[in-house]
């Protein structure tokens, strides 16, 4: 058993390492795959992010005495790193029955793998557009059918099938037996989902988060366009340069309103806006205004997860549009990739005495474990611009 495990952790580490990282870092979501990535050195994520311009600058005359120094203003963000696990089991008699060959153990492998990192895609992709609380969606009823439970939700737009949630009392307290559900169903009609054992709703209302990720997601886009309070350690009420632009668009999302906002945001905030991703109801209502006007779609642009996006002029900027459906539906969101980076480790597998399968207890499964740790970081928030109202 120990030499046809070592044969299967050299094959992980040979033949799907490299190509999990790769991907792990570019297919989520098109935002991810434009931002840089750099290595991370320290728990603590810092940046000094600029505010506003030098301030040496003035005019004069001769016997005149020249400006004072004005040095640019820098404020520190800060935000520490979260981790970020993709889980790989097989199974004792999965390993017995594939022991015959390498071929074999491949294929016992790949749906394994091919599964894991579908959860994997899927929640950093959806990560990137959270707050870093980890909520899902708010829960009005939680309700008993037989040996599992009915939850009616806002909105099922960051739910799937087989996802483990967490059930949260609008106080924030976890319930006993809350904890470490699956989602069996999704009626995206009707906004609820039916969920394995039995969980209780112990206030009038309550959330739900991916088990045990309550505030210990990625710092997403949502904490930038959100309502929250703070952003990287600063006060938003405080500190309005942080804070996007918004465009409030009418209804009407058309090219003028697109320019209008990316124009506000190189004028004031010094942001190139390079990406425009449209919830699903602003992208409907997009595409009927450029084919209802003839405009004209430069290109199209392709991005290694399989997205396509429109490539346009917007005024003088050339910018990629796409679709994401993690962007609320009647919103657009703009940003500024090249202020945008994501500090992580690589992704590397957890190894106890030099093997990275752990038999789990009371199992007869061994699991692996794919880590890294770090967080998204913007050197320039107030940059970005929100299209509010995008459609009718």
């Amino acid at each position: 058993m120990a030499q046809i495990l070592t044969k299967l952790e050299a094959i992980l580490k040979d033949k799907y390492q490299p190509a999990l990282t790769n991907q792990i870092n570019t297919e989520p979501s098109p935002f991810l795959e434009k931002i840089k990535k750099v290595a991370l050195t320290n728990n603590t994520i810092k940046c000094a992010a600029p505010v506003g311009i030098n301030g040496g600058f003035g005019f004069g005359a001769e016997g005149v005495g020249t400006p004072k120094a004005g040095a640019q203003r820098y404020t520190r963000f800060e935000i520490d790193a979260v981790d970020m696990y993709v889980d790989l089991q097989i199974s004792n008699k999965t390993i017995e029955l594939a022991s015959s060959n390498a071929a074999s153990m491949i294929n016992a492998l790949d749906s394994e793998i091919k599964g894991s990192y579908a959860a994997a895609k899927w929640n950093i992709g959806r990560a990137l557009f959270g707050d870093g609380t980890g909520k899902l969606a708010t829960v009005s009823a939680a309700v008993a059918n037989g040996n599992n439970t009915v939850i009616t939700l806002d909105s099922v737009k960051r739910v799937i099938e087989g996802l483990s949630i967490d059930l949260y009392d609008n106080d924030a307290s976890l319930a006993n037996g809350n904890g470490g559900h699956r989602i069996i169903s999704v009626d995206r009609a009707n906004k609820t989902v039916v969920c394995e054992g039995t969980l209780t709703l112990n206030t009038d209302s309550g959330f739900i988060t991916v088990q045990g990720s309550y505030n210990r997601e990625l710092m997403g886009l949502g904490a930038i366009f959100g309502d929250g309070e703070t952003l990287y350690g600063i006060t938003k009420s405080e500190n309005p340069w942080i804070c996007p632009t918004t465009v409030d668009a009418g209804g009407d999302i058309t090219d003028l309103v697109l320019y209008r906002g990316i124009k506000e945001a190189k004028d004031y905030k010094g942001a190139n806006i390079d990406l425009l991703m449209m919830g699903d109801d602003a992208f409907l209502a997009y595409q009927d205004y450029i084919h209802t006007n003839n405009v004209t779609v430069t290109d199209k642009y392709h991005f290694v997860g399989g997205a396509v996006g429109y490539k346009i002029l917007v005024g003088s900027n050339e910018v990629v549009i796409v679709n994401e459906r993690f962007v609320p539906e009647n919103e657009v969101w703009g940003v500024d990739t090249s202020a945008f980076y994501l500090e992580a480790t690589p992704w590397n597998f957890m190894e106890k005495d030099g093997g990275v399968f752990v038999p789990m207890p009371d199992t007869s499964i061994f699991r692996a474990l794919l880590a890294s740790y770090g967080n998204l970081m913007c050197t320039n928030p107030g940059g970005c611009v929100r299209f509010v109202n995008a459609a009718n």
